[in-house]
């Protein structure tokens, strides 16, 4: 734009393009107008607070706020930093006085009031801090329509994430629910709208040879994915309870790893006994000073970034495979799997090796009314034997599968030869 920097002439003709883009508006340095793909301009000003990169977005947009009112606001705000003053916070804290009713303030209430209490409070709020509220944040909760969450969920099918849609739409749903008992709306908009995709129950059960190939293959990994993968098969458990493992809920000795109620899917307390293989395995990893297990941030938070993890798994599998001539090229990858399909496999080996529904409900933290009718307490402590038995058997099972290390061709002769 030259040395005088943007104009306003050139603010007033710039045109969209395809994909959102900036360009810089200084001085002061930071500020930066933004065009939208449908053409709307906003002036955004970026700057470093306490080390950290901040965005702030003006309220008001082009032609509301010109040029020269935008570099005058600009300039305010970033003389509040001289006073330790975030102007972001402060602009937040204002949004939230003057529109206490807009979207992003009741979903903050929601959240805070209900969702907190909540075992799913993590995926809720994720969802709706990442889907719905920068969608919708400065919209009044009496503004929202059908067609708006129509619009929203197509948004997110044209990504090709129909699994995602169908969350988001429940989530909202208990939003619209809550925002009536509490007087927000009269009716809700999303009354009627059918979930849209369908789900298919899965049904898949992994063959022994691939379940060789996982176990096999999982040390290529490293820590902290390959001992996860190992741990998942060994105990059966649900992936997100194996990643968000504690080391204040194991005991090594006892070889018990004993789940909180609030750390479960079931909500209620959940002991895993662990074969001589887990134990084993947590023995060996590494320990840092926060409490989770399974890590990449010295313990600070647990592991996630699953899919990816899967990916480099199934990469090595096939890059394992690639070296057995007796396999043609196309089954060198395995078919399509989840990590819920080890949980499946061992289930289902264990149900055709003789242990008893009531004993496999105890082990999935299943319902034990489901079987027995019994209360959780007892089913904790009167199947306890009974679950170390069937987990040391299928330990023992799926340790057989693993391929002895290779003899160095050197060491293969002087044995012949001794």
């Amino acid at each position: 734009m030259g040395k005088k920097g943007l104009t306003a002439k050139q603010v007033q003709h710039l045109g969209p393009l395809e994909t959102r883009y900036e360009v810089p508006a200084g001085p002061p340095t930071g500020l930066y107008l933004v065009i939208q793909p449908s053409g709307t301009k906003s002036w955004a000003l970026r700057y470093r607070w306490h080390g950290q990169t901040r965005k702030l977005t003006f309220p008001q947009t082009y032609p509301d706020m010109g040029l020269a009112a935008a570099r005058a606001e600009a300039t305010l705000k970033l003389d509040s930093l001289e006073n330790d003053i975030d102007p972001a916070a402060v602009q937040a804290e204002e949004i939230q006085k003057e529109e206490p009713n807009t979207v992003k303030s009741v979903v903050d209430e929601w959240l805070k009031r209900e969702v907190s209490k909540t075992r799913t409070k993590g995926e809720v709020t994720r969802i709706m801090s990442k889907e719905v509220t920068p969608k919708w944040k400065h919209k009044l909760i009496t503004d929202i329509a059908r067609p708006d969450v129509n619009r929203l969920i197509d948004a997110i099918m044209d990504r090709k994430a129909p699994i995602l849609a169908n969350r988001t739409l429940s989530i909202l749903k208990r939003f619209f629910r809550w925002t009536i008992e509490r007087g927000y709306l009269q009716v809700s908009p999303i009354a009627g709208i059918r979930p849209p995709a369908k789900e298919k129950t899965r049904d898949r059960v992994l063959t022994e040879e691939e379940l060789t190939a996982i176990w096999n293959v999982a040390p290529a990994l490293g820590f902290p994915f390959g001992d996860y993968f190992r741990f998942l098969a060994l105990t059966g458990q649900r992936r997100g309870e194996v990643a968000n493992m504690k080391w204040a809920d194991v005991d090594l000795d006892a070889a018990v790893w004993t789940l909180p109620k609030e750390a479960t899917k079931a909500g209620r307390i959940h002991d895993v006994p662990l074969s001589a293989p887990a134990v084993a395995l947590l023995r060996n990893a590494p320990k840092f000073k926060g409490p989770y297990i399974f890590t990449t941030t010295s313990s600070k938070r647990p592991i996630s970034g699953f899919s990816k993890a899967k990916t480099a798994l199934n990469d090595a599998i096939v890059e394992a495979r690639g070296k057995s001539a007796e396999l043609p090229e196309n089954a060198k990858a395995l078919d399509q799997w989840g990590l819920h399909d080890l949980r499946r496999t061992l289930t289902t080996w264990m149900a055709n090796n003789g242990v008893l529904p009531h004993v496999l409900a105890a082990i999935l933290n299943h319902s034990p009314g489901s079987t027995l009718g019994i209360t959780a307490v007892y089913a904790r402590s009167k199947w306890s034997k009974e679950k170390r038995d069937a987990l040391d058997r299928w330990a023992q099972y799926i340790t057989s599968l693993e391929e002895p290390a290779e003899v160095p061709e050197a060491e293969q002769a002087m044995v012949a030869a001794g």
